[in-house]
């Protein structure tokens, strides 16, 4: 695979074109930096010494050998690579992506320093846009003007030839992984989304949306009832396909809504986050949030499928991304054996957002899930393994308002601590694990205190309490060793704090 990135100075071309090398795995080169190593002179210096003409035969020459090279490779390009005739027509046959920002922006990006054409005149950056905008755009295009890194990083990838299917072997619930699926959502479909996933990938979704708040806000009955009105304002029948399309709150949302609208319809999730995708996705509980209560009015049905299209969580924040890998570890834990040596091995492959560790990575995930759930799919027994790490999580979670994935990885470090002081772990474990977890959760989590009384609060109202002082509390032995204790709430949390 060879992807050519052009573009205005400023635009950075050569800063995700990096990024694109780990991501994917295959070399980077830099056109003007190879051209300043190879004559041992700036590009100001060349520009002075042997001109502008000189310095373009050096280019596109240098374009001619990587066109011809068998090998993978992500370039970013000169600025200037367009200008000439032939080298736009190299371009068009390789997979050539044009990252557009606006003039405006381009010039709080730049300096003049070893920028000829800019002649110590910031201003030229107009000047030099106006000339070269038609030519840019004979190629693929990706405004990036307000993107981040990341965010840009995922919106390229979804543009090129990228392949990576895997499918997840389970009778029980229809799964498969695709990158670039996103692009090929059901024309006919219906569409749930969020403001910030349709502000990424709104080009490929139908007319036929509704776009809800970001966050935990919409699992609320107040857009529940707006999403029901919409259906039925569209005569939207239950054979019609109801797609949601988005982080774990998209889909829980989604799919409370497609199992309630006329008795239950039709409907898929594509999850983007990847602790949508590892976690809320999978498994068929549905539901929403009520006065502070997570999840506590829901449904447990299966969508008819689960689409996971790796290339969206590259566009996560690290935040939202640990949250994830924090779903996945505790996963793996549970799990042991080689999945947990996997993410151990891989834990900074992981967090550089390596496609083929983290597409790997999905997968195993997902198994590991399902292999539990179609066990216990009404929640009975086995199932509450998964719950490694969440009754304190969630309790956390409502009181501090820290992300999900976060308080679990808090949640999970307590009930670690709780799990040494009863002797059920022995202090080598407890050490490797916490090794792990100290990487993923930021200490300024880890170490947060929050007052008892608030979360005995939450405790008792756990909808898994069950109306009793009694928390059924999945606690690790060893990595592939859960052990699920009986435990009086009061007593869990005065050991704790």
């Amino acid at each position: 695979m060879k992807i050519f990135l052009v573009g205005m100075m400023g635009s950075g071309k050569s800063t995700l074109a990096k990024m694109i090398s780990k991501v994917l795995s295959i070399p980077y080169l830099d056109m003007d930096e190879e051209i300043e190593a190879r004559e041992n002179k700036t590009i100001k210096e060349i520009f002075e010494k042997n001109g502008e003409s000189y310095f373009r035969d050096l280019e596109s020459s240098l374009l001619k050998s990587l066109v011809k090279q068998p090998d993978s490779v992500v370039v970013a390009t000169g600025g200037g690579i367009v200008l000439r005739p032939d080298n736009r027509e190299l371009l068009k046959k390789e997979t050539t992506i044009y990252l557009k920002v606006s003039p405006q922006e381009l010039k709080k990006r730049v300096s003049t320093d070893n920028r000829p054409l800019l002649s110590n005149n910031i201003d030229n950056i107009f000047t030099i846009y106006d000339e070269r905008i038609n030519l840019y755009e004979l190629f693929e295009s990706v405004d990036i003007t307000y993107l981040n890194e990341w965010e840009a990083v995922a919106i390229i990838l979804q543009k090129v030839d990228y392949k990576k299917n895997l499918c997840i072997d389970s009778s029980f619930q229809k799964i498969h992984i695709e990158a670039g699926s996103l692009k090929n959502i059901p024309k006919n479909a219906i569409v749930f989304t969020s403001e910030k996933v349709d502000s990424l990938y709104g080009e490929f979704f139908t007319n036929k949306k509704l776009v809800f708040p970001n966050g935990e806000e919409v699992k609320d009955i107040v857009y529940v009832t707006k999403a029901w009105e919409y259906l039925l304002e569209n005569n939207v029948t239950r054979k019609d396909l109801l797609c949601g399309v988005g982080g774990g709150t998209i889909t829980d949302f989604t799919g409370f809504v497609g199992s309630t609208y006329k008795r239950g319809m039709n409907f898929i999730f594509y999850p983007t986050t990847l602790l949508g995708q590892i976690d809320a996705a999978i498994g068929g509980k549905n539901g929403i949030d009520f006065k502070k209560y997570k999840n506590v009015i829901g449904t447990i049905n299966l969508p008819n499928e689960v689409i996971i299209d790796p290339i969206t969580t590259l566009s996560l924040d690290d935040i939202r991304f640990r949250e994830g890998l924090i779903e996945g570890f505790k996963i793996s834990l549970i799990s042991g054996g080689e999945f947990y040596t996997f993410f151990k091995d891989h834990l900074y492959d992981l967090l550089n957002r390596n496609l083929d560790t983290l597409t790997w990575f999905i997968k195993r995930s997902v198994e590991e899930k399902l292999r539990i759930v179609q066990q216990d799919f009404k929640d009975t027994g086995l199932r509450s393994y998964l719950n490694l790490g969440h009754s304190l999580g969630h309790a956390f979670e409502a009181v501090t308002g820290i992300a999900h994935g976060l308080s679990v990885g808090w949640g999970l470090y307590q009930e670690l601590m709780y799990s040494q002081n009863k002797n059920h772990i022995d202090d080598r474990t407890l050490y490797d694990i916490i090794s792990i977890l100290d990487v993923l959760l930021p200490s300024s989590i880890k170490n947060i205190k929050v007052e008892k009384n608030a979360l005995m609060n939450y405790l008792s109202n756990d909808k898994k309490m069950e109306g009793s002082n009694i928390i059924k509390l999945p606690l690790l032995k060893e990595p592939g060793e859960v052990i699920i204790k009986e435990i009086d709430y009061h007593e869990l949390v005065n050991t704790l704090f």
